[in-house]
């Protein structure tokens, strides 16, 4: 019989080895993806000991050697070990944890080591705090200095650093939107960060939506939903990541609500992220929106290059990279949808160049790139932002090319040409050209026109970002 075949019996069924090891080394994803959520030393006492058994009938079975480990894991941790595993685990239906009784441990050397483990353990409390249990691990990198700020981000940036310097519940709530990958998160962590530091007795709790909604469902399933709600309104700022996924829970909408009314009406300070405006959340009820309306609403506007480039630039320089002005210019004109995909492109590059001692040019630069650069030449072109904002705005696509100047036709097709420039690496001559020939000056004119109109004009802002949106559809 091969070695890696009928090695592991699962109850009245066999699994490979190979499989087995699957199964075990996806347990350990899940244990790394809980590390970034909670604090070091709850992770190594509660988390890391959890051994993995077995994964069978979409039922992920766990194991401890202590008691203390498995009651803590199934009554603090379990919906984030379930949270977690369902994204590694797709079929996941429920998780089981035990504890193996010590004299089922034969290795002696070991079960010293592990006693040792259990005696350390019992000198952590057993009461965590509230705040400690719930909140998301905060990342230090994500701090005000290592946050680039632009025109597109101003607004966020200097309404986050306001409220933590101030501490001013005239911006209560404090509710930030923009797309994917702008800098929502990092801006979240920044706050936490700084108003620790400057306030270190306030319980700040920072946690994403689904966290909030696994807290509430633990709470009811528990039958703890009064301790629920004492527990969130003794903090002093809530700071929830990713709100629109709290959209459709009748339930979870609800009570969120009635915790939001609460902290406001106590003058506790709210910090909300989303991807859409309160307005444009439509599973969410019309009074929750008008709540989460009902303070400052800032956005993220489409990065120009000039921020792109900033944002390699600080990078280069925090990472100690050493990549030449004309690659991170070439990037900065060729990724243009989000931060993210901007700094993954450089991670690639500098990769590339470190493990295989390969020259950073632009020639291996473009042949790195090619998936997210020809993915984006194939959408963007001139032609292409042309027809989306003729069809935005109802017009004819030939208007984008008349020497018509009612404003009607005259706007959008500014529009279009700041949008040009702003995602496409085509210089003002030919766009210019694409528009019926104008001058040069006409199209830097245009840019600088809607620029100005942003800092003012709400629904301006809105429009180009539906016909942004639009265009990477």
């Amino acid at each position: 019989m091969s070695e890696n075949k009928l090695n592991y019996k699962l109850e009245d069924s066999y699994i490979s080895r190979d499989q087995f090891n699957v199964q075990k080394n996806k347990w350990k994803e899940v244990q790394n993806s809980i590390s970034t959520e909670i604090k070091d030393i709850f992770w190594k006492a509660w988390i890391k000991p959890l051994q993995f058994e077995k994964y069978q009938n979409d039922v992920l079975y766990l194991s401890s050697n202590s008691k203390i480990i498995t009651s803590r894991a199934e009554t603090q941790y379990y919906e984030t070990i379930f949270y977690k595993a369902c994204n590694i685990f797709k079929s996941l239906k429920k998780v089981k944890i035990h504890t193996i009784p010590s004299f089922q441990i034969k290795d002696t050397l070991h079960q010293k080591q592990i006693v040792g483990k259990q005696f350390e353990l019992e000198k952590i409390p057993s009461d965590l705090s509230f705040v400690d249990s719930v909140s998301m691990k905060i990342n230090m990198k994500l701090n005000f200095e290592n946050f680039v700020v632009g025109e597109s981000n101003e607004m966020p940036y200097a309404a986050s650093k306001r409220m933590c310097n101030k501490k001013s519940l005239m911006y209560n709530p404090l509710f930030i939107y923009g797309n994917v990958g702008m800098g929502k998160t990092h801006l979240l962590n920044a706050m936490a960060i700084d108003l620790k530091q400057k306030f270190p007795n306030l319980k700040i709790v920072l946690m994403s939506a689904e966290r909030f909604m696994y807290q509430f469902i633990k709470a009811i399933r528990l039958k703890e939903t009064i301790k629920f709600k004492d527990q969130f309104r003794s903090i002093d700022i809530l700071m929830i990541d990713d709100i629109q996924f709290i959209g459709g829970k009748d339930s979870t909408q609800e009570e969120f609500f009635y915790t939001f009314n609460d902290l406001i009406n106590q003058g506790k300070q709210i910090v909300i992220s989303s991807n859409k405006s309160p307005l444009e959340l439509f599973d969410v009820d019309e009074k929750l929106k008008s709540r989460l309306s009902g303070g400052l609403v800032v956005d993220f506007l489409p990065t120009n290059f000039e921020l792109r480039l900033n944002i390699l630039k600080k990078k280069v320089e925090f990472l100690k990279l050493e990549i030449p002005l004309e690659i991170l210019e070439f990037i900065a004109n060729k990724i243009v949808n989000n931060i993210r995909e901007l700094e993954g492109a450089l991670a690639r590059i500098w990769a590339n160049h470190e493990l295989t001692d390969k020259k950073i040019s632009i020639e291996n630069t473009k042949n790195l790139l090619s998936d997210m650069i020809s993915n984006y030449e194939k959408i963007i072109s001139i032609t292409h932002i042309q027809e989306n904002v003729s069809t935005y705005f109802n017009l004819k696509f030939s208007d984008m090319s008349s020497s018509i100047r009612s404003i009607n036709i005259a706007r959008p097709r500014q529009i279009a040409m700041f949008l040009c420039k702003g995602l496409t690496s085509f210089s003002y001559p030919e766009i210019g050209k694409a528009f019926g020939g104008k001058d040069h000056t006409t199209v830097i004119h245009a840019v600088k026109k809607i620029d100005s109109l942003l800092e003012k004009d709400q629904k301006l802002k809105k429009q180009i970002i539906d016909i942004k949106e639009i265009i990477f559809s």
